[in-house]
C-alpha cells in the first residue's frame, strides 16, 4: 500500500486499534480495509427515484472512504438532482467512477460484476442479487427512516432524502464489520469484539418521530466548522428536493489528506484549499453557502458578527460551543463523535443549553480516531434536526439528545438535557435570545457578545 493511502486512512486505523492488539500491523489493517469487497446493485426501475440515487451515492462514498472496493452494478441513469461532490453532467455511474479516481489514493469504483465471491452484496429496494456474495442484504427507506433487511424491501419516493441516507449509513457500518472480522485473530477481547462487529441482519432506524412534513426552505443559517460533521450535514441538506437557503460556513482550517477518510464532500483535488471555501464552491443549486475563513471563538465572535437564528456546530472544542451558545442563537444544534459513537443535541431557550450538557472542558490535542460512517451519522442526525427546526417543527423533549453507536444501531439512546442549577450560561443564553430577537427586529448591528 502507498504511504499516501496510509496517511489518508490514518484516523481510521487509529480507531481500529481500539479493538486490536499491538500484534496487528498497519499493513494488516490496510489490507483488511482494501480487500473488503462490496457490490451495490440497483435495477433501472428502482434507481429512477431520487431517494434511490441518494442511497447509491451515499453508500458508495462511505465505503470508499474506508478503503473498501466497491462495485457499482447499476444502469447509468441521469441524475434526478444534484449529488455533490459528483459532477452533474454525466450519468450517475459515470459520475461515481470519475469521483472514485479523486478520493483515496489507489481506491476506485468498478462498474463490473466481480467474477469471484465477494464479502457483501447490497441490493436497493426490490432489486434482485447479481453477485456471488458471502452475505446479501437490501436497503429500504421511508421519509425519515432507513432499514437494512435480509430480503427485498421498498424505497420511499418523495421530498425527503433522509430515510435513504439512513439506509446507506447502516450499510456503511455493515461493510466495515466485514473488514474488521478479517482481523478477529488480533481482537483484544474476543467476546466484546464479537458483540460490536456481529452483522446486523435487519434493523430500522429513524431520524424523527412519526413522519413530519419537510420544508425545502431552510432560510438563513450558520454552520460553524467545515469538518466531517459539517460535510455530512451539508451533504444531507443539499439532497432535499428543491432545497433553498443561505448559509455561512465559518472555519479557518485548510484541507488535509487525512480528512479524506470521512469528509463526505471532499475530493482529493480539493485538499489544499480552505475548507469553508471548498464547501461554498460546490453546486447545491439554490442552497447558497458563503465562506467565512475565521475560527469562531469568544475572541473572534465580534468580527464574525451576529449569528443566525439557526446555528449548527461540529467542533470538538467545548469552549467554542460555549461561545456560540453565549451568542444566543434561537436554535443551536451540536454534532460530535467519540470513537465508534455519534451524538447530537439541540438547544433552545427554556431547555438545557450546550454548557448544561458539557459543563467542563475536556481538552485533547491528539489525533482523533474517526471513521466515515460514524462521522456521517453525526452530521446526518444534525441535518435532520436542523431541517425540522427550520421548518417550524419542535422535536419531543426526549429527542433533545441522541447518542448512537452505528455498529449496533438497534439501541439508540435519547434523552432530554437537564438544566443545571449552577449553569450561569443558561441564564445568559435566555436573556441574550430575547435581546437578540429584539435587536434583529429593530435592524441593529451590534454584536451580541458585547451586551
Amino acid at each position: 500500500m502507498t504511504s499516501e493511502l496510509r496517511t489518508a486512512l490514518d484516523r481510521t486505523l487509529l480507531l481500529m486499534r481500539d479493538e486490536l492488539t499491538d500484534a496487528a500491523s498497519d499493513e494488516a489493517l490496510l489490507e483488511a480495509l482494501t480487500e473488503t469487497e462490496v457490490a451495490l446493485t440497483a435495477d433501472a426501475q428502482t434507481l429512477a427515484s431520487h431517494t434511490a440515487q441518494c442511497i447509491l451515492v451515499t453508500a458508495a462514498i462511505l465505503m470508499a472512504r474506508s478503503g473498501h472496493r466497491v462495485h457499482i452494478l447499476a444502469p447509468d441513469l441521469p441524475m434526478v438532482g444534484p449529488q455533490p461532490p459528483l459532477m452533474n453532467d454525466d450519468g450517475i455511474v459515470t459520475a461515481l467512477l470519475e469521483l472514485g479516481r479523486d478520493l483515496l489514493p489507489g481506491v476506485e469504483f468498478s462498474a463490473r460484476r466481480p467474477p469471484h465471491t465477494i464479502d457483501l452484496e447490497v441490493c436497493l429496494g426490490a432489486t434482485r442479487p447479481r453477485s456471488a456474495a458471502r452475505r446479501t442484504i437490501s436497503i429500504g427507506a421511508g421519509a425519515w427512516s432507513g432499514q437494512i433487511w435480509s430480503r427485498p424491501t421498498t424505497i420511499y419516493s418523495g421530498v425527503s432524502p433522509f430515510g435513504g441516507m439512513v439506509g446507506a449509513a447502516l450499510v456503511g457500518g455493515e461493510a466495515f464489520k466485514a473488514a474488521m472480522n478479517r482481523l478477529r485473530s488480533f481482537a483484544l477481547n474476543t467476546d466484546m469484539f464479537t458483540q460490536l462487529f456481529f452483522p446486523t441482519s435487519s434493523v430500522t432506524s429513524s431520524l424523527a418521530p412519526g413522519t413530519p412534513a419537510l420544508s425545502s426552505d431552510l432560510g438563513e443559517f450558520d454552520v460553524i466548522s467545515a469538518g466531517a460533521i459539517a460535510n455530512a450535514q451539508l451533504y444531507a441538506l443539499g439532497r432535499i428536493r428543491q432545497v433553498k437557503g443561505l448559509g455561512r460556513v465559518i472555519d479557518d482550517d485548510t484541507g488535509d489528506i487525512s480528512n479524506l477518510n470521512r469528509n463526505m464532500l471532499l475530493r482529493r483535488s480539493m485538499v489544499p484549499h480552505a475548507k469553508a471555501e471548498a464547501l461554498a464552491a460546490l453546486n447545491f443549486a439554490d442552497l447558497k453557502l458563503h465562506p467565512v475563513t475565521t475560527r469562531y471563538d469568544a475572541v473572534t465572535a465580534a468580527a464574525v458578527g451576529p449569528l443566525a437564528r439557526h446555528v449548527t456546530v461540529g467542533v470538538d472544542h467545548i469552549p467554542t460551543r460555549w461561545a456560540i451558545q453565549r451568542s444566543a442563537p434561537h436554535w443551536l444544534g451540536v454534532g460530535a463523535t467519540s470513537h465508534w459513537s455519534a451524538m447530537t443535541s439541540h438547544h433552545v431557550p427554556g431547555l438545557g443549553c450546550a454548557a448544561c450538557l458539557h459543563p467542563t472542558d475536556d481538552p485533547d490535542n491528539g489525533a482523533v480516531p474517526t471513521v466515515a460512517f460514524v462521522s456521517f451519522w453525526a452530521g446526518l442526525m444534525l441535518a435532520a434536526q436542523f431541517a425540522l427546526a427550520a421548518g417550524g417543527h419542535s422535536l419531543p423533549l426526549d429527542w433533545q439528545q441522541t447518542y448512537i453507536t452505528p455498529l449496533r444501531p438497534e439501541t439508540p439512546w435519547r434523552t432530554p438535557v437537564a438544566q443545571r442549577k449552577d449553569c450561569s450560561l443558561c441564564g445568559v443564553s435566555k436573556q441574550g435570545a430575547v435581546a437578540a430577537r429584539a435587536e434583529r427586529d429593530l435592524g441593529g448591528e451590534r454584536d451580541m457578545d458585547a451586551r
